[in-house]
């Protein structure tokens, strides 16, 4: 069954609003200096793999099915590193989600201590006042997590604002709640490091991300071919080939879905492969106009069709 399921997930807001006037590379730098900040780092760039069996809800023991970092992401902690020693900014507590590409990431920064809260989806009130917790006199605190902490917890930041190697800086008034104070984007770390040749290196956004070699992979690269095509005809075509039939839904009740969301979404670009397993798969994607989890269900084998495709629609709403 088709299910159309558009999820209108507006990112909470922790707090009022941000700053009319956002701090970026030294002038940031030089509010770091004095203490009392906290930056939540999204760990650094990183691998896709066909073994990855992470999901928001499970985190395996091993490093082989868990997302790790790329060549790219190494060196982007390396800059974290180089920028923080530069600029000589005071760092007290460092906390990390307890993947590998977290740990690897908050290393930078300090020796970490491991919390799953800042690891599950959906976040909770825990999560908020980990985020909001002060930090220790002339010091910052350094939280390095996933996008969804970041987009839940950060007033200004949505869903597709903030990459991997990416940070945001909030200050935490005292009342339970943040306020955006400046972000580091991957080619800030570049520019504050001084690297040329890695500002070269640094994508200006995050790029397609290659779907697994699985049943559940190849069905959905299918689907969203079709989709992004616009055209009711290639995805008619797809429907009757690919997609399990459904006595309740008719072919053209699911045309008329799959226009409406077009017209609302336009084509689709997968950014991040969240979980994958040989018939089900989650990503993240994005269109030009909302940030998408897209999920995909293969029927069982050895009938080589979809069951179900999700859109959970993010940032609804927001420019």
């Amino acid at each position: 069954m088709l299910h159309f399921f558009a999820t209108l997930a507006i990112a909470v807001q922790a707090a009022g609003a941000a700053p009319q006037h956002e701090l970026r590379r030294e002038e940031l730098m030089t509010a770091l200096r004095s203490g009392g900040y906290t930056i939540l780092v999204r760990h650094g760039r990183t691998l896709q793999s066909p073994d990855i069996k992470e999901t928001p809800a499970y985190t395996p023991a091993s490093r082989a099915e868990q997302r790790n970092l790329s060549e790219d992401g190494v060196r982007d902690v390396a800059l974290m590193r180089e920028v923080f020693r530069k600029y000589a900014i005071p760092v007290g507590e460092v906390l990390s989600s307890p993947l590998y590409r977290t740990q690897e990431t908050a290393a930078a920064f300090g020796t970490p201590a491991l919390t799953m809260v800042l690891r599950t989806w959906p976040t909770t009130a825990e999560t908020q006042a980990l985020v909001a917790a002060a930090p220790a006199p002339g010091t910052n605190r350094v939280l390095v997590t996933h996008h969804f902490v970041i987009e839940q917890h950060v007033p200004g930041i949505y869903p597709g604002d903030n990459a991997e190697s990416e940070a945001a800086v909030v200050r935490p008034p005292g009342d339970g709640k943040v306020t955006l104070v400046g972000k580091i984007s991957l080619l800030d770390w570049a520019a504050l490091a001084g690297s040329t040749a890695s500002v070269a290196a640094v994508p200006t956004a995050r790029g397609p991300a290659t779907l697994p070699e699985t049943r559940a992979g190849r069905l959905a690269g299918r689907y969203i071919a079709a989709f992004n095509t616009g055209d009711t005809t290639r995805m008619r075509a797809f429907i009757e080939s690919s997609l399990l039939a459904n006595p309740d839904r008719t072919t053209e009740a699911r045309l008329e879905s799959f226009t409406k969301l077009f017209a609302q979404l336009g084509p689709l670009t997968v950014t991040e492969i969240t979980s994958t397993q040989p018939d089900s798969l989650v990503v993240e994607a994005q269109s030009p106009k909302a940030a998408i989890t897209f999920t995909a269900g293969a029927a069982p084998a050895p009938v080589d069709r979809l069951r179900s495709v999700t859109f959970g629609i993010k940032g609804h709403g927001h420019p």
